[in-house]
Formats: C-alpha cells, sequence, structure tokens
C-alpha cells in the first residue's frame, strides 16, 4: 500500500462512524418496508446488513430511530450504490445519501 492510498483509507475510517442501529427502508419502486441492521454511517451514506439484495440504484426512504428520548432520529433519502453478498447469507448494502430530512 502506498503511502497516498494509506492517507486516503485513514481519511476515509476516520469520517465513518460505527453504529449499532436498526434501520427502515421503504423502496420506492414496490413501497416493500425492510428492516437492516445499521453497520456505520457517514455524512454521505450508510452501510447496512440485510437478509436479502437489493437492486444497485433502487431509490429509499431509510429511517434510523433515536435512541435519546428528545433527540430526533435520521430520516433520509437514499440510492442503493452495492450490494454484495457475505458469509453468512446476509447481503452489505451501501447507501449513498441523496438528502436528509
Amino acid at each position: 500500500m502506498s503511502f497516498h492510498d494509506q492517507q486516503y483509507r485513514e481519511k476515509r475510517d476516520f469520517i465513518r462512524m460505527r453504529v449499532e442501529a436498526r434501520a427502515t427502508l421503504r423502496l420506492h419502486d414496490s413501497a416493500e418496508t425492510i428492516e437492516a441492521d445499521c453497520q456505520d454511517l457517514s455524512s454521505q451514506g450508510v452501510q447496512l446488513v440485510l437478509d436479502r439484495p437489493l437492486a444497485e440504484q433502487s431509490h429509499l426512504s431509510l429511517s434510523i430511530a433515536s435512541p435519546t428520548p428528545g433527540l430526533q432520529g435520521l430520516e433520509a433519502e437514499g440510492q442503493v450504490m452495492r450490494c454484495e453478498a457475505i458469509d453468512n447469507g446476509q447481503f452489505i448494502v451501501g447507501v449513498y445519501f441523496n438528502s436528509l430530512k
């Protein structure tokens, strides 16, 4: 790994925040609601673990409730950028935020 690659990786790792939270997704094309586990969060997107694949470029609404009473949770509109199968039959899904509410 070059020095430049290492600097970029560290910068990217720094802006991602590990989050253990349940997320609710609503797919725009079918209005289907899906539950997912949030793995990490950044200002531009989220990485989720799901029990089923989602098509890349799918548009969705995402909601993550706040664990703190009186503190607003996260509401966003986004787009699936990647979906990869993992060992246990689940899928890692990367979602890019188009807008935050």
